[in-house]
């Protein structure tokens, strides 16, 4: 059984990850993760508390209509000018860590979407 274990994670540790991750497009209201998460605060409100925490680097997310929340795996503090702000955002979700890898994310400003430059990733 703990061969049969073993071998079961090592097979996970060599897929591919596009058949871990699923390309995906959501939307809904950036925020800041530790304040959503913990305090259920959001909303133009928390704006200035939600700029102050990507600023410090804590971890943003959007927030669909549906209550989902995906953490974005890029710097947070790329997107400070952004919260509490409807945003689009594409790219590949990791369901069981509630996380998006985005390749494109836009945000909607006075009623247009305007796509965001995304930070380069550190190797």
């Amino acid at each position: 059984m703990k061969k049969l274990t073993l071998l079961a994670l090592a097979a996970l540790l060599v897929m591919p990850s596009t058949v871990l991750a699923q390309q995906r497009t959501v939307e809904g209201e950036l925020v800041d993760s530790l304040c959503t998460l913990g305090m259920g605060a959001s909303g133009e409100g928390h704006k200035e508390c939600a700029i102050r925490c990507a600023t410090a680097g804590f971890p943003v997310g959007v927030m669909t209509a549906d209550g989902e929340h995906l953490a974005l795996l890029s710097p947070a503090d790329a997107f400070k000018d952004y919260m509490a702000l409807q945003i689009r955002v594409t790219g590949n979700v990791n369901a069981e860590a509630a996380t998006i890898a985005p390749t494109k994310v836009e945000a909607n400003q006075d009623g247009t979407w305007v796509e965001l430059s995304l930070p380069a990733m550190p190797m």
